[in-house]
């Protein structure tokens, strides 16, 4: 046992050694494991670290000596210090502060640091890839049926609670390693803008939306689907490096599956009858809970309380809502600052006329904050695209990214164009 330890400590300080100064490799793994592991692999340490959780933070290590902190990244690091004070003073409690750093805030500087290294193309790329690749695999698992992601063996109450397949009205739902239709569902959506942008050729282009647009579609995943369209939408009309070829192929293959698709969606959900219909209502009961968020620090006692003719304890297991769920956890004042980040970078996207693949998918994504938590890797992905936005509209365009850490001192001036405060010469 004790040699088999040492064994894995040597094999990992090679790694690390070797990563170091890889960040191409590094990005790589990091992934291939967001897409294709499952949140239940992982270990248990006191707490329980999932895979992606530890190599997030072991590449931050690696990779982040030399990385500098700009202004937008102050209400990320507000969050973290309102968090940890709540902590102290028993206003929030432990694992609330342990998910909001490992799966929202390190995520994000991970996105920032790893767009220093090695820029938007590399980034769209893997991530195409890989979201292509997820497709397939969905595609796979509707037409036969099986998973082969939930024979994976890990931590075994996170794999009782998401190692399930879903049926809705007699299909399959596609959920790849993501634990759940829903957070697939999410996660093609915001990969369709990386797709969309991807240095491929117009019809590679095309058949890998196509590949992402029915995994999406086998999900059953009524937010998943309406953020991919809208996602695509958003490509099309923003983006720049598309093609007015691919503009015109897109919109036409959209429209053309919108007829098709439209009509049987409408049936599936229709024979899903009170299933997807309860679902519907349980999200839209959920604003109940404002009224029992405190200005900062953690709702508490809710779960026995009874608003009405609502019982607030039936919304104790799950919360599907991701904005309500951090208005619970840690109050107004931390939440909106959380949120801060994602506003900065869109409106410096939008200003600045700097529309990133990443951009598009937070902007996009934003309808499904308010039907979805942050379940299994999504949340992880969504604040690492967001660290990828707000790094798209610090970095100047034309700017070579550095292989080995070395910073672009241009990233200081965080906003100093109007971004942030609308000084520019464009806004006055």
């Amino acid at each position: 046992m004790i040699l088999a330890a040492l064994t894995a400590l040597l094999a990992a300080g090679i790694a690390a050694m070797f990563l170091a100064r890889a960040p191409r490799a590094s990005f790589a793994l990091w992934v291939l494991a967001a897409f294709f592991l499952p949140i239940w692999v992982g270990v248990n340490v006191g707490f329980y670290l999932s895979a992606i959780t530890l190599l997030t933070l072991g590449f931050l290590v690696l990779h982040g000596r030399r990385f500098r902190l700009a202004a937008a990244d102050a209400a990320m690091l507000l969050f973290v210090g309102m968090v940890m004070l709540l902590f102290g003073a028993r206003q929030v409690e432990l694992s609330h502060l342990m998910s909001g750093v490992l799966e929202l805030v390190l995520p994000y500087f991970w996105g920032r640091i790893v767009y220093t290294r090695l820029g938007s193309r590399t980034i769209t790329g893997w991530i195409a890839g890989a979201a292509v690749a997820v497709g397939v695999l969905g595609v796979v698992e509707f037409v036969t049926g099986s998973n082969v992601f939930i024979g994976i063996p890990g931590y075994e109450p996170l794999r009782a609670t998401w190692g399930t397949l879903q049926p809705r009205a007699g299909f399959l739902r596609a959920e790849g390693a993501f634990g759940h239709s829903i957070a697939l569902g999410a996660a093609l959506a915001m990969s369709a803008a990386f797709v969309m942008a991807a240095s491929l050729r117009t019809w590679a282009k095309v058949a890998g939306l196509i590949v992402v647009g029915a995994a999406e579609v086998f999900t059953f995943s009524r937010i998943g689907i309406v953020t991919f369209v809208l996602t695509i939408v958003l490509s099309v009309l923003v983006l720049r490096g598309v093609g007015s070829a691919m503009r015109w192929v897109t919109a036409g293959a959209l429209t053309a599956g919108l007829f098709v698709l439209v009509p049987f969606l409408d049936t599936v959900f229709a024979d899903a009858g009170g299933e997807a219909g309860g679902s519907a209502d349980y999200r839209g009961s959920l604003t109940v809970l404002l009224g029992q968020v405190q200005l900062i620090g953690g709702a508490t006692g809710w779960q026995d309380l009874v608003v009405g003719d609502t019982y607030l304890g039936n919304f104790t297991a799950s919360t599907d809502n991701a904005f309500i769920s951090l208005l619970l956890r840690y109050g107004w004042l931390p939440t909106v600052t959380l949120f801060g980040v994602v506003v900065i970078a869109v409106i410096g996207a939008v200003r600045g006329g700097r529309m990133s693949p990443a951009s598009v998918a937070v902007i996009a994504q934003v309808p499904g904050l308010f039907a979805v938590a942050f379940i299994t890797q999504y949340g992880v992905l969504f604040w690492f695209v967001a660290g990828l936005a707000v790094s798209s509209v610090l970095t100047p365009r034309g700017s070579a990214p550095s292989e080995l850490g070395v910073e672009r001192r241009s990233e200081e001036r965080m906003f100093t164009d109007g971004a942030l405060a609308g000084t520019s010469s464009r806004g006055r």
